[in-house]
């Protein structure tokens, strides 16, 4: 992964509520957003979305398992990690909110590794500050978990890679991203603020 080396990787296993929550944020098709969902059909390792709406680009993710693909439902299993990559609008807005959906149950093959899933981010530029909610749980009644993440780094990145890690099988996943644009009235004031410092070094 290119620059990966080099930037910051900021790994965490959140806290954990127990909840029915929804996959979709209510910011889904904004002005700035993306949306993309893999399924794991197949047993492929490098996979373009199966759905995806982003104006920006095409997201990509690898897999690096260390199990196999089961074709029953269609899952990995990890203890490895997946990467994905999500090209943003590339400007230095305030900030980029993140909403991940997973979908997984513990593997329980490597006891090295917790069997729940870590997220880690990483940006290119670093991004300055990181804020993560508490990772929300719906059991399906039939041993899948579905978990949702909200993060949010500042300032917008240009390009956001996202880790998923553990000793789990991986069925879904779906992210969607909000570059946070500026709202007009914050515009204008920081435009009537450029306005009166140029008027008091004219003075």
């Amino acid at each position: 992964m290119m620059n990966k080396l080099i930037i910051i990787a900021c790994l965490a296993v959140t806290l954990t509520i127990s909840s029915t929550a929804s996959a979709t944020p209510e910011w889904r098709g904004n002005p700035g957003s993306t949306y993309q969902e893999w399924q794991f059909d197949s047993n492929d390792t490098d996979l373009d979305p199966d759905i995806f709406s982003n104006d920006y680009g095409t997201a990509h993710l690898k897999v690096y398992p260390h199990g196999d693909w089961i074709p029953d439902p269609g899952a990995w299993a990890l203890s490895g990690e997946i990467d994905v990559q999500i090209p943003n609008l590339n400007e230095e807005n305030p900030e980029k909110r993140i909403h991940i959906q997973l979908t997984w149950q513990p593997a329980y093959n490597d006891p090295l590794l917790p069997s729940e899933p870590i997220i880690g981010i990483v940006s290119y530029p670093l991004f300055e500050g990181m804020s993560m909610g508490p990772r929300i749980d719906t059991d399906d009644g039939e041993g899948w978990t579905y978990s949702t993440y909200d993060i949010t780094i500042r300032p917008n990145p240009g390009v956001e890679w996202i880790t998923i890690k553990g000793d789990i099988l991986v069925d879904e996943l779906v992210i969607d991203t909000i570059c946070c644009i500026p709202e007009p009235a914050t515009i204008c004031l920081l435009g009537l603020g450029t306005l009166i410092l140029l008027k008091k070094c004219r003075v």
